[in-house]
């Protein structure tokens, strides 16, 4: 099964929010498919964002996607991309599809002159674990904090 991987289009939203909505099932997060909407066509309209990318089968269908964000580190040098969500459906898998897909993400960086990419992914998540050290990411000994800021909803995404 080969399947092309794409830039997103905003035609192509409806198979951007199913294979969201997936994956938010899949890792038992709260999907809320508005949101995801618009915060999916922040990025299309904003390039300095990021990017978003479809795997499509031969056939028009989509099978996976990954979500590549702009960010800045004085540690690192400067900027990198954060490959802030990569899904594959499961019939999809053991294909290859993802490893192509952090390749697409290591061209994406490559093409900018981004010398990092960054990923986070649930230590749970094992299988995961594994797939990233295979092709050569490192873990760290840091934690990942987050701490929830209010902001109206008019500042979200702008």
């Amino acid at each position: 099964m080969s399947a092309s991987i794409v830039p997103m289009r905003s035609e192509d939203e409806a198979d951007f929010l199913a294979l969201t909505a997936a994956f938010y099932r899949h890792e038992a997060f709260d999907f809320d498919p508005e949101s995801s909407r618009l915060m999916v066509r922040h990025v299309l309209a904003n390039p300095q964002v990021g990017a978003v990318f479809l795997a499509r089968q031969a056939d028009g269908r989509a099978v996976g996607y990954m979500v590549l964000t702009h960010c800045y580190s004085l540690e690192f040098g400067g900027p990198f991309v954060l490959l802030d969500e990569i899904f594959v459906l499961p019939e999809a898998r053991s294909t290859g599809l993802g490893k192509r897909l952090i390749d697409a993400a290591s061209g994406f960086c490559r093409e900018r002159g981004i010398g990092h990419l960054r990923l986070e992914v649930q230590k749970k998540n094992v299988r995961a674990v594994d797939v990233y050290r295979t092709y050569g990411f490192r873990t760290e000994d840091r934690h990942l904090m987050s701490l929830p800021i209010a902001v109206s909803p008019q500042c979200r995404g702008g």
